[in-house]
């Protein structure tokens, strides 16, 4: 009887180390920053292009290091529309960034619509979801209005304060009415949401230089 009570108990400490782990893996590669409505180029090409430039990053918030099969991203409310497929490792910390241009070379190669990240400039819904076998599982979503879709503003948490959003409007400065509210910061696309300000903005070269430097 002892025997049968411990072998129970280990199959219960298993189970339950194993889901708090894939839980906590899941929960901790989070939607980062995105932009929704490109003026310029963002994904380095050298023509500005309203669909291939949007971009959303994610982010792993955790310690470990997460193997991203299965992680995907949709727009959109209800059932979910597969935009991009993840794959590789996502380091402690690393952001990973998704291109529209990526978005419709994924999509074309799996068989889908190529409308690549088609984020809506008068608002939509964003979410990352983790597909295992038959369970779908929402991941992380965020929802945002026009204001935060303007020309060259991503939406973006704080590098400090991840549980708060903010709006990336150097480029283009939000009212005092935008929702979430404008920082001043420049959108940083595969990098840290670290604030980077100026009186002189600089171009997204220029900025990614001064980063690896």
């Amino acid at each position: 009887m002892r025997r049968v009570f411990r072998f129970f108990v280990a199959t219960f400490v298993f189970l339950f180390t194993f889901l708090v782990v894939a839980v906590t893996g899941h929960a901790q590669v989070l939607i980062n920053e995105f932009l929704a409505d490109p003026a310029r180029d963002w994904d380095g090409d050298d023509q500005a292009n309203y669909r291939d430039d949007e971009w959303v990053e994610i982010i792993n918030f955790g310690s470990t290091e997460v193997d991203c099969s299965g992680f995907l991203l949709a727009d959109g409310e209800g059932e979910p529309v597969w935009r991009y497929g993840f794959s590789g490792i996502l380091a402690p910390r690393e952001v990973r960034v998704i291109y529209g241009s990526d978005s419709r070379a994924w999509e074309e190669s799996n068989g889908f619509p190529m409308y690549g990240l088609s984020l809506n400039n008068a608002g939509d819904r964003l979410s990352l979801y983790r597909v295992s076998g038959s369970e779908t599982l929402l991941v992380d979503t965020f929802t945002y209005g026009d204001r935060a879709a303007e020309d060259d503003r991503s939406v973006g948490r704080g590098a400090q304060t991840p549980d708060t959003w903010f709006i990336f409007d150097a480029y283009n400065p939000c009212p005092d009415n935008c929702d979430p509210a404008g920082s001043g910061c420049i959108p940083t696309p595969g990098l840290s949401n670290d604030c980077i300000t100026g009186t002189e903005l600089e171009s997204w070269g220029k900025i990614k230089g001064r980063y690896r430097s």
